[in-house]
């Protein structure tokens, strides 16, 4: 059960870092919602999803590491 468990948080983790990452590109090098965030709002707002996204990685990273699968 545990197993199971640690393979799904695994699994969802990655994809939450895939889509914080997806979302600072976005923002990044887009207009998406350039109506209502712009300016130093929106460079701390990708500041803060890129933070996010690494330390959620580095998470992932280390449950991949602890399951043996490495």
């Amino acid at each position: 059960m545990k197993s199971a468990l640690k393979a799904v948080s695994l699994w969802f983790g990655l994809f939450m870092v895939i889509t914080v990452f997806a979302g600072a590109i976005a923002f990044t090098f887009t207009d998406f919602m350039n109506d209502r965030l712009f300016g130093t709002q929106r460079n701390v707002f990708i500041i803060i999803l890129l933070l996010y996204g690494f330390y959620r990685g580095f998470r992932v990273y280390r449950l991949f590491r602890e399951s043996g699968e490495a």
